[in-house]
Order: C-alpha cells, then sequence, then structure tokens
C-alpha cells in the first residue's frame, strides 16, 4: 500500500494514501468516482490490513463541500466503509473520542487536515476545498472542539495533506472575492496574475486557521506535495477531469 504516513504521535496512525498506477482502480478509495466498486473495496481492505485495523472500524461521510461537523460514536462504526449511501450524509469533519475508529476524508486537489488531541483523546479528519475554506471549516471545527469538546489548542497536533499548491491554483474573480470576505484577512494568500484572476494559496489559509485557533505552528506538518503538477503518485482532478481519490486518515490506536 502507497502511502504517505504522518508520524505526529505514537497514540495514532495516520497519513494519506497515494496514487498507485500497478493496483486496482490505480488505488482509488473512493466510491463515489465511478470504476469498479468491489476493487475500491479491496484498496480499502488493503489500507485496513497495513494500519492493522478492519473496514467496519473506519467511518466516512459524504462529502458535500460544506462546514458540517460530526461528532462519530461507536453506532457510526462502518458508516460509509462498504457503501456509499450509508455514509455521514453532507458533511465534511469528522471527529471522535473513540480510539481504534478509524476517521478518514477523500480528496484529490482539495485540502485534507487532520487534527490529534493526546489530553483529550480526540482525533479529526477535515476535508477543505475552496468551497470548504470560504466557510471556513476548519476554523469552524476547532471552535467546536475547544467550545464543546474543552479542546486546549496548544495542545492539539495537525497534520495538511497533500493539495493543489499555490503555484498551480487559479481561480476567477468569484472566488478571489468569496476569499477576501472571509473573517480574516486573506490578502497574503492571493497572488494576482490580473484584475479576473489569481493564484490561491488553500493549504496556507488552512494553516492560518489553525494558528487563529491557537494551534502552535512547530504543532503543524505541511506536506508540500502539488497533486497538480504531473506526477504517478497523486491524483488531480483539475489536471486529469476525472481521477480516483486519496483517503487521509487518523486512528487511535490503544497502547498497553
Amino acid at each position: 500500500m502507497k502511502k504517505i504516513d504522518w508520524n505526529g504521535d505514537i497514540h495514532i496512525l495516520a497519513g494519506t494514501t497515494l496514487r498507485d498506477l500497478e493496483a486496482l482502480e490505480n488505488n482509488n478509495m473512493a466510491l463515489h468516482v465511478g470504476g469498479n466498486l468491489d476493487h475500491v473495496i479491496e484498496n480499502r481492505k488493503h489500507l485496513c490490513d497495513a494500519l492493522g485495523t478492519d473496514l467496519q472500524h473506519c467511518v466516512f461521510a459524504k462529502q458535500t463541500h460544506s462546514d458540517h461537523i460530526h461528532c462519530v460514536t461507536l453506532d457510526d462504526l462502518g458508516k460509509g466503509a462498504y457503501e456509499q449511501a450509508s455514509a455521514i450524509d453532507d458533511c465534511d469533519a469528522l471527529y471522535t473520542r473513540e480510539s481504534n475508529v478509524l476517521l478518514g476524508v477523500f480528496h484529490a486537489d482539495c485540502v485534507p487536515v487532520l487534527l490529534y488531541d493526546p489530553i483529550q483523546n480526540i482525533i479529526a479528519a477535515i476535508h477543505s476545498g475552496w468551497q470548504g475554506t470560504v466557510k471556513e471549516i476548519t476554523r469552524k471545527t476547532m471552535e467546536h472542539l475547544i467550545t464543546q469538546e474543552h479542546v486546549d489548542p496548544s495542545h492539539v497536533i495537525a497534520y495538511i495533506g497533500p493539495a493543489i499548491a499555490y503555484r498551480s491554483f487559479e481561480v476567477g474573480r468569484d472566488v478571489i472575492d468569496q476569499i477576501l470576505s472571509m473573517s480574516f484577512d486573506t490578502s497574503g494568500y492571493i497572488t494576482y496574475l490580473s484584475d479576473e484572476k489569481a493564484l490561491v494559496n488553500n493549504r496556507g489559509l488552512n494553516k492560518q486557521m489553525l494558528l487563529d485557533a491557537g494551534v502552535p505552528m512547530e504543532n503543524i506538518t505541511i506536506n508540500k506535495s502539488d497533486t497538480f503538477s504531473p506526477n504517478d503518485a497523486l491524483f488531480s482532478y483539475r489536471r486529469d477531469h476525472h481521477c480516483g481519490r486519496h483517503l487521509s486518515y487518523i486512528i487511535r490506536k490503544d497502547i498497553d
């Protein structure tokens, strides 16, 4: 199983699966993008085997570029694991206090954010494309964890995974205006190409939301891979127009 490992803490297993031209469906992990669904399930099982878990202990969402957050309980085990219909509906951020439960988000060019609080024993997985970023899903997830789950942001460690890079993410006036309307100063994450076009640093915007929430910079790991650049290891919808999806995942393991 080709993947990026995030070695954030000995109590978690986390990272991002990679495209693999020799694997079934090129190691696509998402059920909603077509292809042979049985092969996608096999890819998920291979990942679970590598992590010492099983699909029944996974929970996934029907991602809609929303700012909706769901607290995963043991009643949710297996949702979205074997079929898209059972996934947590209309949601782009999952978190849980439960151990041995794998949370994940599917993405190509969008930004995946993983969180772990070793004091509260909370893990989270966030999907933030530009629409989720404009809706400030990362900020809202952190605010929810702080206000509702008593998380101290200074204890949180975070991972921002592979996504489209600043240099590759060109957007039009409508997106520029929405980014400029966010609740904090976003001007430093925009480089204008003309009055109507600009490059946007989506990873940087999500990093800033973590920093503004109180997560220390030294606690944030950023994978700088550009999904859009030609390569065999990363899916890109913007580059290929039809592609599979990576899975950025996190699970907190019981350690005796």
